[in-house]
């Protein structure tokens, strides 16, 4: 069974086209280049499991299913 992470619901309005990483639920780096924001939660948080995607823009809702 896999834990998911709690993804904040103010995380789609503040971070859209990001690539953003959470620690307990928690953003801790949004950037637009995914290695660059998985080196800054690394940085901070070297023994933390992190989860780590990218936020879709509001013109490409409609691709999400």
């Amino acid at each position: 069974m896999t834990r998911r992470s709690k993804i904040p619901k103010t995380l789609f309005k503040r971070y859209a086209g990001k690539r953003v990483v959470l620690v307990n639920g928690r953003v801790v780096a949004a950037t637009n280049d995914a290695v660059m924001s998985y080196k800054i939660a690394k940085e901070k948080y070297p023994d933390k499991k992190i989860s780590i995607f990218a936020v879709p823009k509001k013109e490409d809702k409609h691709l999400l299913i």
